[in-house]
């Protein structure tokens, strides 16, 4: 009886296999830019209470902010990104939120 060479199925003329095709790579790749950049992403839903709206609402109640200054200007860009407006929502009350942001 003659001995079959086995072959390794992972190994086709000579050449190792993709494990991934390129659509596979692709969605990958995309997924990962995806997270990196979550914050800008549609697809992520703002906690409650950390809502643009409702963020700008609590810092325009406070009397020591004016629309006027350049603190309010900083304010409004720094509470731009989602998670800066999570940290000012878990931070206590207004007297502490100011501080934060200060």
């Amino acid at each position: 009886m003659a001995r079959e060479k086995k072959r390794d199925p992972s190994k086709v003329r000579g050449r190792k296999k993709k494990m991934f095709g390129i659509g596979v790579q692709l969605l990958s790749r995309l997924l990962e830019s995806k997270s990196i950049r979550s914050d800008s992403s549609s697809l992520n839903i703002d906690q409650k209470s950390c809502s643009i709206l409702e963020v700008m609402a609590e810092l325009h109640s406070i009397p020591e902010v004016s629309i006027d200054d350049d603190f309010h200007d900083f304010a409004m860009e720094y509470l731009n990104l989602r998670k800066k407006r999570e940290m000012w929502s878990s931070m206590g009350g207004l007297e502490e939120k100011l501080k934060w942001l200060k």
